[in-house]
């Protein structure tokens, strides 16, 4: 049997402390391996030898929108890290951050996404506009050193 399909908006959202916020979306989330493109020499006949070789990894920021609800630990942790003209403490504010995909029953944990080492980089404030009927939103933009996807123990079996 093949395992259940993952609703995409059947997820959990958690920061070290900063938990039970209603996530509209997480999105970003990607790795990339810049690979050389050298030209190790060129030979006889000019002969021109080419080696791509693995190089630095890249990861991009992933950011996260949620449905704004008054509180404000998520600028209150963007501040701890950015604020200009005070003094940033990004390094001591670094957080593991999971992302938790459920199955369509919301209790079976189906993948879990570690994020390691994250620090809001941009914040964006709760914009309002009376002909729109969409709930405010707030939105955070971090920085990312790695991320592993897990499958989880409680996965539907295979």
């Amino acid at each position: 049997m093949a395992n259940e399909y993952i609703g995409a908006s059947v997820f959990y959202f958690n920061a070290e402390g900063i938990e039970e916020k209603f996530v509209k979306s997480v999105t970003g989330l990607g790795v990339k391996n810049n690979a050389t493109t050298e030209v190790r020499g060129s030979g006889k006949s000019g002969k021109v030898i080419r080696q791509n070789t693995p190089g630095q990894v890249e990861y991009n920021s992933v950011t996260i929108t949620l449905n704004y609800n008054g509180d404000d630990s998520i600028y209150q942790w963007y501040l701890r890290c950015s604020q200009d003209g005070e003094k940033r403490e990004w390094d001591a504010n670094r957080k593991a951050v999971s992302v938790i995909g459920y199955a369509q029953d919301r209790s079976t944990e189906v993948i879990r996404l570690n994020l390691k080492n994250c620090f809001p980089i941009s914040y964006t404030a709760p914009e309002f506009d009376a002909t729109n009927n969409d709930l405010v939103t707030e939105a955070i933009e971090m920085t990312v050193e790695g991320f592993k996807i897990e499958r989880s123990q409680k996965s539907l079996p295979t």
